[in-house]
């Protein structure tokens, strides 16, 4: 994780405006969910979400009512949530009364898509390998967050789920430290931010909440085995009481099954085995990191002391893979990630080693913090920094995969966690049109969502471009820097036909990852011929002048 220096040609140095919203586009990889790099302003994010139809024959309607509703929603804690007016979720007749799904992973997708299939009717029972989060010691001590987008609300808000708009949830902003010391910072608006296991926590107390009879969570229960003719899951339950380790057997069976269960997917494993033509490509982001804790000390700016809410910091370095951040927590405190190329920590064997790579490396970090981290790192297990998945399917009979079990990518654009909920959403869209045919159900998902889904994995490698550091010789880099730059030109000059923006930078509104890989193509193509023309207009000219 971590970001890099290279600046991008078209970020203004310290953006303030408070009509902007802002993004920070590729080289950083520091927070798992939210690891970007440089910022690049975009003005504000479009919050009106439309899913386009799957199908011309689904019934039901599309439409969302945006009146005003008051809701009640629980912190991340457990603790209530002032209540704030939002629009209530879309109203739709149950099409699924009586059919049984499972959802394997209790994380923000498996807790989203769960509340979604219950509002169909389905009564669904979602099995999580981990403890409840507000349980499990390693997954609340994750030095990570989570910052959802207008892309990610829009699926919670179709729901009538109410996030928290005020206090330690709502992103301030970044502020970037790099090597020579000059702070760079980024006010935002409209975002929201949680630690993974709050948001976590979080869904799982609003699924609760609004579907008590129909969603019952299942905790500290391993999927073991899946067997996809007979559609029957079986998972392994540990008998806590016993204390030798020993666990029982549960055998479901489902009439749907969603595979929410992450990088590595057992339901994905079974699906692979049914069909021997299914690929998943891995890939890996090429980073490491290690977290630390419970940092204190006054480093925001100014612009930041007014308020409460999460700032990010970002402290970049002479090395692209090697970088530092640091995010406020409620209690006043710091947590963040060091990273570096994947097996850089293998040369770092002493607290004094690390000391003298946080001091040497980053500008500016509290030098009583430096001590502390060391100490705290020295000893522990890096973490992959990520890694990207590519599907050719997201389905089979009578089975779904979404989030990172479908679909996963690494922190670089911010889009891991948001795009997951859009699945879920976009399922809710399809088994709204599918008017009740489950059977219909898997192959229309796959059809409405996995070219965005390739797209998304084509973007987030492109984005690794800018640590390869190879410039103009990297047509990854040429193909992102000419939709870019190209795009800001004729956003300028024809807005009527172009936009108001290169699609790029739209990536937090609701604009489909096909979209946008479409134009920044595209862009590149055009770039490349206008080149070509000026080239040889220039020879043309350059030859006149010699035979003159």
């Amino acid at each position: 994780m971590g970001i890099s220096a290279l600046h991008w040609p078209w970020q203004p140095e310290g953006c303030h405006s408070h009509s902007r919203a802002y993004i920070l586009l590729p080289h950083c990889i520091a927070l798992p969910c939210r690891q970007v790099p440089q910022l690049a302003c975009i003005h504000n994010f479009n919050r009106h979400r439309h899913i386009e139809p799957v199908c011309s024959s689904a019934g039901g309607s599309s439409s969302k009512s945006r009146a005003n509703t008051a809701i009640v929603g629980a912190s991340s804690s457990g603790s209530a949530v002032t209540k704030t007016a939002s629009r209530p979720p879309m109203t739709v007749t149950p099409l699924y009364n009586g059919k049984k799904a499972v959802v394997v992973g209790a994380g923000p997708a498996g807790s989203t898509v769960a509340m979604y299939l219950a509002r169909q009717g389905f009564t669904v029972d979602v099995y999580e390998r981990r403890p409840e989060p507000k349980s499990d010691a390693v997954d609340t001590g994750r030095a990570y967050i989570i910052i959802l987008n207008p892309r990610g609300q829009g699926a919670l808000e179709e729901l009538g789920v109410l996030l928290p708009k005020s206090g330690e949830h709502i992103t301030k902003g970044t502020v970037r430290h790099p090597k020579n010391g000059k702070l760079g910072i980024s006010r935002e608006e409209g975002n929201v931010t949680f630690s993974r296991s709050g948001l976590a926590q979080y869904l799982i107390n609003q699924a609760r909440s609004f579907y008590p009879d129909q969603v019952k969570f299942h905790f500290s229960c391993t999927c073991q085995s899946v067997d996809v003719a007979s559609q029957q899951i079986t998972f392994g339950v540990a008998e806590s009481s016993s204390g030798n380790g020993s666990c029982s057997t549960v055998q479901e069976h489902y009439d749907l099954l969603i595979g929410a269960d992450g990088i590595n997917s057992v339901v994905r494993s079974a699906l692979q085995q049914h069909y021997q033509d299914m690929t998943v490509v891995i890939g890996d982001s090429g980073r490491e990191y290690k977290t630390y804790q419970g940092m204190r000390g006054d480093i925001e700016p100014e612009e930041f002391k007014v308020n409460p809410g999460a700032t990010l910091h970002l402290w970049t370095s002479d090395d692209p893979w090697t970088t530092f951040t640091a995010h406020s927590n409620p209690d006043g405190t710091y947590s963040g990630t060091l990273s570096l190329k994947t097996g850089g920590f293998a040369e770092l064997t002493t607290q004094q080693q690390y000391e003298q790579l946080i001091r040497n490396k980053f500008a500016g970090v509290p030098d009583d913090w430096v001590p502390a981290i060391a100490q705290q790192v020295v000893n522990e297990k890096p973490s992959s920094a990520g890694k990207r998945i590519r599907c050719s399917r997201l389905d089979g009979p009578s089975i779904l995969l979404l989030g990172d079990a479908a679909h996963a990518v690494t922190p670089v654009f911010g889009q891991g966690a948001n795009s997951a909920l859009e699945s879920c959403e976009v399922l809710g869209s399809v088994l709204q049109q599918a008017g009740g045919q489950l059977d219909k159900v898997p192959q229309r998902f796959t059809a409405a969502r996995l070219a965005d889904m390739h797209a998304l994995n084509e973007l987030d490698a492109k984005a690794y471009s800018f640590f390869r550091r190879r410039g103009l010789l990297d047509p990854d880099f040429l193909q992102l820097l000419s939709h870019v730059v190209l795009g800001t030109i004729l956003s300028k000059i024809v807005p009527f036909l172009y936009g108001n923006k290169p699609a790029l930078l739209k990536l937090g509104s609701n604009i489909r990852y096909s979209t946008v890989i479409a134009a920044v193509r595209r862009d590149s193509l055009l770039a490349a011929a206008g080149f070509a023309a000026f080239a040889l207009w220039a020879s043309y000219k350059l030859a006149v002048l010699l035979a003159g």
